[in-house]
Parts: structure tokens; sequence; C-alpha cells
């Protein structure tokens, strides 16, 4: 004689039929599933950092924040990778202020400001500024002070983590 579980006999299975038990995959699958999430990066890559400049490192702590993105380089200054002044004209600018920086950093602010009108985006004048560690530091200056003058008074300076 064969035996019948228990529970064959309430529920008036076929003994021959298989039940699979569920409970411990879904426990499985409940713990993959926390272990994926806490390991999951919300933030990913901010900042794109430009091939051709070394930045400096630092003990910063803090998250990179979005925000328009300002490479100085040794040839060029970009706004958003456009060029808009060559590093060594600026160096012969009288003033603290880079006439086509502040130009077109403005027509960005103006176009956030649309923006923040038509849908309600805040505009942050958020700014981060990627610039070679060997960059003069008048032009540092120069960059930070047409920034400041331009509605973007929220900068940010890209640097590498220093480890240790």
């Amino acid at each position: 004689m064969a035996f019948i579980p228990s529970h064959a006999k309430k529920h008036k299975t076929d003994p021959g039929e298989v039940r699979l038990q569920l409970t411990s995959m879904m426990d499985m699958f409940t713990i993959i599933l926390v272990f994926l999430l806490k390991t999951y990066s919300v933030h990913g890559q901010l900042i794109n950092p430009s091939q051709d400049l070394t930045l400096p490192s630092s003990s910063v702590q803090s998250s990179p924040e979005l925000g328009l993105d300002v490479t100085v380089s040794y040839d060029w200054i970009l706004v958003n990778n456009k060029p808009v002044e060559r590093t060594r004209d600026v160096l012969k600018q009288e003033g603290y202020i880079i006439p086509a920086l502040q130009e077109e950093l403005r027509l960005y602010a103006s176009e956030a400001e649309k923006m923040e009108k038509k849908y309600g985006t805040k505009f942050s004048g958020k700014v981060t500024i990627q610039g070679d560690k060997n960059l003069p530091y008048s032009i540092l200056i120069k960059v930070m002070a047409t920034c400041g003058r331009s509605n973007y008074p929220n900068m940010r300076l890209v640097v590498y983590k220093r480890e240790g």
C-alpha cells in the first residue's frame, strides 16, 4: 500500500500529483531583489570629464550635482561642449569678465528662466567648471567671476576624488 500524505486527504487531490512549494523560492528572490536594489547606483555618472584635461585631485566628500557644464582647457573655454573663447585670448583681456562667455551663459540662463515660467522647473543657477590642474589661476578666477555675473552663482569645481 502506498503512503498518501495528509494534505492530499484534505484537498482530495490525486496522490500522483506533485505540488511545488514556492515559499523558499520566493524568499530567495526577495533576498536577491533587496541585494540588487541596495547595490544599484541611482546617481550614475553626472559628469563626463573632458578627454584633453587632467583634473586636480581632492579629498572632497560631496557627490557631484547636475549643472551647466563649463570646460576650460589650454585651447578653449567651452559651454556644454560648444567652443566660446580661446584661452590665450582670455589671458590678454583686461578685467575679470569674459564677454563671449558671459553672453553664452546669459543665453542659457534666459532659456532656463523661460523653462521655469513655462513648466515650473526651478532654475538653480548651478554650473560645473572643469579646469586642467595646470591652468593659470587668473583664467579660473575670470571664468568664476563671469559665471557669478551671468546668473550662475552656484559653482562647483570638478575634481577627481583622492583615494585614501
